[in-house]
């Protein structure tokens, strides 16, 4: 009989017509032979360069929206220091009886950077009213580029930023037919035009077949020419100029920063490369930055010959960049009771710390755009008249809580998040719609609101929309029609509201999901301002792949706007309103602007 020891040893594996002495050599053997086959077949390289292709991309996808637009100046940067000092030990400043320093967070990101305000940087600075950038008199284009700060200006920056405004822009519109004839061109070259090609006719199957087309061929997958950092911090209101043969797009931020980009400069040369030849050429591609306010910039509004630019901030001013005048002059802000700011228009419409302008539209009732509306963080609604010696026309509370957005008889504007209320003007010039925090949409005739200020004005009808905060309302430019947009995950279109009194029913309803969290600016489902026969509107999605979404009058989607070029959640969207092709915008949390055409 062989012991356990014989019988192992005399015990082999084969495999492959080779016997081996182990088990473990023959699978060694076998990892082998699968090694030499896989690499022998190309599989390995093929796997390789897919996975640096994918990768390739996936860089060139999360850098594009970077290409282009704005850039920090260099100086901005810090440099490592080649001196590694020994920092002395902390103390507490509070055992040692030293006071606080004037230090407050400025702002915070979403990857959670934050920059800090006051301290020995705010000791020189000079104190304004609501902490605005100046006294309220007039801004040179100089003195709104400087006021952005070292860490957007650099060499040519101030140069390049009045070239656009003082020749580019004015060019733009001396080049144009006047805004009011805007509706009547007629572009031989552009036979899919919004305006020229039948899409305003209201019974027109061609022209619903027309703007279906158009919508389907909206293309956003060129980063370089779809997408530009237009401001530092996140976009809060977003709007077009009118002219319909360019591309000039406004973008308002949290900090009050303006960014205006010319589309189709790309490339371009600009102003310090023609005035000095040895200069590198701009690296912004079209981008100018400004700061006009202190607070977020929460409503833009160009007037009909779009000469005038005027926008409202949190800090409580209205500004209008007349592009004759080549400043930024205020028109309009709110102040205290005290007696030192009797002889200003705006005395005793500052409530105190949680008062501010929460959104602005001109009242086109008046071809001038020196009249517009106002809506406060405490539910007022006001009233500017700038056509004489400038008056307060009325300024009465419409809601114990916020009134997100105003907007006059051509188009809508904005609503925000928190205590405001939206109001709408309704094309038929007497009927304003309001709503915001209280959740209630609600309409009222302006020509019975009384002049008794201890008479309390009466909507003559009303809805309550769920209960939570409605972000915006508008009517849409027929007048037909009123759009909401709640945070009850809601769009609702109601009809012929005008004629209607009492409760009111939304005629259409669309569940949207508008939980768009802390770091991003709420939606706000905006119409099309001049398509009046087959009537759209545009918001923001929270869906994946990231897109903007196009709804007709009937609740229909017409289309996701996505491609390469999206990458972002864009929370404030608009049309062009008056370009000859359908053109949409949208604004990201991180100052980035992206065109749709």
């Amino acid at each position: 009989m062989k012991s356990d020891t014989e019988t192992d040893t005399m015990q082999s594996f084969t495999f492959n017509g080779n016997s081996f002495p182990t088990y473990q050599d023959m699978v060694n053997a076998k990892r082998k032979r699968n090694q030499d086959m896989l690499a022998s077949s190309g599989l390995l390289e093929a796997k390789a360069a897919m996975d640096n292709a994918f990768l390739e991309e996936k860089r060139r996808l999360s850098t594009a929206s970077t290409t282009r637009g704005l850039k920090r100046s260099s100086e901005s940067k810090t440099q490592p220091s080649s001196d590694q000092t020994t920092l002395p030990r902390r103390k507490s400043s509070r055992l040692a009886g030293v006071s606080a320093p004037n230090i407050y967070i400025e702002s915070e990101g979403l990857t959670g950077n934050i920059e800090f305000g006051g301290g020995d940087q705010d000791i020189n600075r000079p104190s304004h009213y609501n902490n605005r950038v100046n006294d309220g008199s007039d801004l040179t284009i100089a003195d709104a580029v400087e006021l952005t700060g070292s860490k957007w200006v650099k060499e040519g920056t101030v140069e390049s930023a009045e070239y656009f405004l003082t020749k580019t822009l004015p060019d733009i519109i001396d080049d144009s037919i006047p805004i009011s004839s805007f509706k009547k061109k007629t572009n031989k070259e552009s036979p899919t035009s919004v305006t020229s090609s039948g899409l305003d006719s209201p019974t027109s199957a061609s022209a619903k077949k027309l703007l279906r087309s158009q919508i389907a061929s909206l293309s956003v997958d060129d980063p370089d020419t779809c997408v530009a950092k237009v401001t530092p911090d996140r976009i809060y209101s977003v709007v077009c100029h009118p002219c319909p043969d360019k591309v000039i797009v406004c973008a308002g931020d949290k900090q009050g920063h303006l960014g205006i980009w010319n589309v189709d400069q790309y490339g371009c040369p600009t102003a310090e490369s023609a005035v000095h030849p040895a200069r590198p050429l701009s690296t912004s591609d079209g981008v100018h930055l400004f700061k006009p306010h202190s607070g977020s910039l929460s409503t833009m509004a160009w007037n009909n010959s779009g000469t005038s630019l005027l926008s409202s901030s949190y800090d409580g001013s209205v500004r209008a960049f007349d592009v004759e005048k080549q400043v930024f002059e205020e028109i309009f802000a709110t102040y205290d009771d005290d007696d030192m700011y009797r002889d200003k228009l705006g005395f005793g419409t500052d409530n105190g710390y949680n008062s501010w302008i929460q959104s602005m539209e001109l009242d086109h009732r008046f071809e001038s755009g020196k009249c517009f509306f106002l809506s406060t963080s405490e539910g007022c609604v006001m009233h500017i008249d700038l056509r004489s010696r400038g008056k307060l026309t009325f300024n009465r509370t419409f809601s114990e809580k916020k009134i997100n957005t105003v907007r006059s008889m051509r188009g809508l504007i904005s609503p925000f998040e928190r205590l405001t209320y939206y109001h709408s003007f309704h094309p038929n010039r007497s009927t304003l719609a309001t709503a915001g925090l209280t959740g209630i949409v609600q309409l009222w005739d302006v020509r019975s609101i009384p002049s008794n200020l201890s008479k309390a004005p009466k909507p003559f009808a009303w809805q309550n929309l769920g209960g939570r905060s409605i972000n915006s309302a508008f009517f849409s430019p027929s007048g037909k029609r009123l759009l909401t947009t709640t945070q009850s995950d809601k769009l609702q279109i109601f009809e012929d509201v005008q004629t209607k009194s009492g409760v009111i029913q939304p005629l259409r309803s669309i569940h949207h999901d508008n939980q768009t969290g802390r770091w991003l600016s709420t939606f706000m489902a905006r119409w099309h301002t001049t398509l009046t026969g087959h009537e759209i509107f545009i918001v923001g999605s929270m869906t994946q792949p990231r897109c903007m979404e196009i709804f007709s009058h009937d609740a229909e989607l017409m289309r996701a706007v996505r491609g390469d070029a999206m990458t972002a959640v864009a929370s404030r969207c608009c049309f062009h309103s008056n370009a000859n092709k359908l053109i949409v915008v949208g604004g990201s949390s991180s100052g980035r602007v992206t065109v749709a055409r």
